[in-house]
């Protein structure tokens, strides 16, 4: 395997709670937030590795810190083998040309008052890649690229004039027109109906035949990650559950986590899927009071006495799979059933 083109390796990030007047007057300030907490992901050039949890998982944390919009508590991010977690100035700059992000809300993400031509000609002015002369034709050009035709009619158009799923398009075009390496997604299908989802995401995965750009493909999906993803790693309250090839961690999984995301996962094949986020039993911990031992035993069906007490190593399952679990081994080959 070639290597990564971006790491995040063994980030932490913790927030301090900003204590209101109460907390102040009284001295019982909110505990910190550990949003991510021994993250390490590998994004491998022209490949896709998605990253799957519940609200709460860090899983949008990770993402932030990728493209250096959050710094991380501890830990590094590299690109190309270099350190770039404390770029500033031009070097950021230059760094942001490569990688890009796809945010959730199109409708956040572009300007009202700029055209869509003029929201895309703006990267391109920035980054000084193309002359003045020359920016309709690449702004055309890109929204072919991206199936809005008649790119004219769609370049002189608004915001308000185009519907969610154009205005996602836009989003990818506009952060694919500076040609960057990296392009992590955040749930860019999440708000769009059901009947215009898989257009865009063969959209995504055509572009990515066509330029080579990687993805760090954000969801809370693990049916869109199955569709979208070579490798997927399962996220929950700021820590990597499990971490595997798409087809091998969906069909054997290892983490009772997994399984449970498995069974929660809506069937995309259905005539009619109700957009949910993943639901499953109890409720999560919260991130600024984590249990002791495994951080998943208190919702976990198969938890034992030393899923208590005890932090889980990190097994490897072979192929590349890996779980955090006392149990991976078991709960991979012999498939122990978990109530729905």
């Amino acid at each position: 395997m070639t290597d990564p083109i971006l790491t995040l390796d063994t980030l932490r990030m913790v927030y301090n709670a900003d204590p209101g007047i109460l907390a102040r007057l009284t001295g019982r300030a909110d505990p910190p937030v550990i949003a991510a907490d021994d993250v390490t992901l590998h994004l491998h050039p022209g490949k896709t590795l998605a990253v799957v949890g519940e609200s709460g998982s860090g899983k949008t944390t990770a993402g932030r810190i990728a493209t250096l919009q959050e710094r991380p508590t501890s830990g590094r991010v590299l690109f190309e083998g270099k350190d770039v977690t404390d770029l500033t100035g031009t070097a950021l700059k230059a760094f942001r040309a490569k990688v890009q992000m796809i945010f959730q809300n199109p409708y956040d993400a572009l300007n009202p008052r700029l055209t869509i031509g003029q929201s895309l000609a703006e990267p391109l002015t920035l980054h000084g890649l193309v002359p003045k002369s020359e920016l309709r034709t690449a702004v055309l050009e890109m929204l072919e690229a991206v199936e809005l035709r008649p790119a004219a009619q769609f370049a002189d158009a608004f915001p308000s004039e185009l519907s969610g799923g154009q205005l996602q398009r836009i989003a990818i075009a506009r952060a694919l027109i500076i040609k960057p390496r990296v392009v992590i997604a955040d749930e860019p299908v999440s708000m769009l109906d059901v009947s215009i989802r898989s257009g865009v995401m063969n959209l995504m995965r055509g572009l990515q035949r066509n330029t080579g750009v990687t993805y760090l493909y954000i969801t809370h999906d693990l049916s869109v990650a199955r569709y979208m993803a070579d490798r997927i790693a399962v996220m929950y309250l700021g820590a990597v559950l499990e971490e595997g090839p798409a087809e091998a961690l969906i069909s054997g999984a290892g983490h009772p986590y997994t399984r449970l995301l498995i069974q929660a996962a809506p069937d995309h094949r259905a005539s009619e899927v109700k957009r949910q986020r993943i639901r499953l039993p109890g409720d999560a911990a919260s991130q600024s009071g984590l249990p002791t031992g495994c951080r998943f035993h208190p919702r976990c069906p198969l938890a034992q006495d030393v899923c208590r007490t005890k932090v889980p190593p990190r097994v490897d399952l072979g192929t590349g799979q890996t779980a955090a679990c006392h149990f991976a081994e078991e709960v991979r080959q012999d498939g122990l059933a978990i109530p729905a």
